[in-house]
């Protein structure tokens, strides 16, 4: 393999390179490792059970190598493989399905219409402090059967414990505390539900699944932590993107305003453009070959999503949105068995977003001065989201 002119896999939609092979080449090395860039060998990479998850090794690389929370993650959903990882997806996803979505639309849709009732749209705001940051918490309440005055605590946890992601050695202890606070708030949240009687949300189910012996109780709290760490952070930076990249396309927000039945696909399409989760990053476990490229085992293999979803191979005129795009299947929520357990809820709330704002304000307009959108790690993300909501 020759070597690669720049290719850095952690910065989205550089003037290098938008998306697809480099420089005709699927697989490219650097110091961090081997890269994917095309989108028919990143969803290869994806499937093959022979690259496991590299949550630990970001752990590590932030400076947490032992003690209970390196502990945890090295046994959690996200980095267990074969039998076992089946063994604690499988209730989640038996929950978390498509179905379970589609019976609780109303409630999103409530809860983001409350929040929206409180907006004041006098004067330009931060849609994505005011709207989609407090979304996701409210709705892991709603599911685990929380109160709703949790929601800022969940909050906080959430993006505490997922600034590991930041790939910044200062966030160590932020890291360490967060994840202690956060299995100190479900034993208590857990003592109360016990106390109060179980009910028909996702945590008594965990619970009911660990007094009928398929899960340990060290299990209920492992599966209970990675849905409230997973709860908040990537779905309101994603939910914000969207916004953001529809309100950039006049003519398609119109069209959406007009028609909402096509709101399903303007979120798809913003999720190929500008993936929060623009890289998912894997260990060979052996020497691999993949095409005519032999990973060492060991290895560090970063799937670029973001170039993969951009690829002109698989994407007609790859870097335009197109609400019409056929066959829009984007890897932003990974593929095979390590695919994202709370994508069809994710997608639900990103929708019930737009939805709300295309009934409410359709005239809205971003105030590109006071927006701040960036990439850090091979993510999107969105610090500043300010419109004028009457435009």
């Amino acid at each position: 393999m020759s070597a690669p002119t720049i290719f850095d896999p952690f910065a989205p939609d550089t003037d290098q390179h938008s998306g697809g092979a480099f420089h005709g080449q699927s697989i490219v090395s650097g110091d961090y490792g081997y890269a994917v860039t095309d989108y028919e060998t990143a969803g290869k990479v994806l499937r093959d059970k022979r690259f496991r998850n590299s949550a630990l090794r970001l752990m590590e690389e932030i400076g947490i190598t032992d003690g209970p929370v390196h502990d945890f993650r090295e046994r959690s959903i996200i980095m267990i493989e074969g039998k076992p990882h089946l063994h604690l997806r499988s209730p989640l996803a038996r929950w978390m399905g498509p179905a379970r979505v589609k019976k609780i639309q109303d409630v999103l849709r409530g809860i983001i219409d409350e929040i929206a009732d409180e907006l004041d749209d006098t004067a330009p705001i931060d849609v994505h402090d005011t709207v989609a940051r407090r979304i996701p918490s409210m709705v892991y309440c709603y599911l685990a059967g929380a109160p709703m005055s949790d929601a800022p605590k969940v909050q906080s946890i959430s993006e505490r414990t997922l600034s590991l992601l930041t790939r910044d050695r200062t966030v160590a202890d932020t890291v360490r505390g967060a994840y202690v606070e956060q299995w100190e708030y479900l034993d208590d949240l857990i003592a109360r539900k016990r106390a109060a009687g179980l009910g028909e949300d996702m945590l008594s189910y965990l619970i009911q699944q660990g007094d009928e012996g398929k899960l340990t109780e060290e299990e209920v709290v492992t599966e209970a932590t990675s849905m409230l760490e997973a709860s908040s952070v990537n779905t309101a930076h994603q939910a914000s993107l969207v916004v953001w990249a529809l309100l950039r396309e006049p003519e398609a927000w119109q069209r959406i305003v007009a028609d909402p039945g096509l709101i399903p696909d303007a979120v798809t399409e913003v999720l190929r453009l500008y993936p929060r989760t623009g890289m998912i990053s894997k260990i060979a476990t052996e020497d691999i070959e993949v095409g005519e490229v032999t990973i060492p085992a060991g290895s560090d293999v970063h799937i670029a999503v973001w170039s993969a979803n951009r690829d002109p191979e698989r994407f007609e005129n790859p870097d335009v949105f197109d609400l019409d795009r056929e066959r829009n299947v984007p890897l932003t929520f990974s593929s095979g068995p390590h695919n994202c357990l709370g994508q069809a809820l994710a997608t639900a709330e990103i929708a019930e977003v737009v939805g709300m704002l295309a009934r409410r304000y359709p005239e809205a307009t971003i105030v590109e001065s006071e927006t701040s959108v960036g990439q850090a790690g091979g993510r999107w993300l969105i610090d500043k989201l300010t419109l004028n909501l009457r435009g």
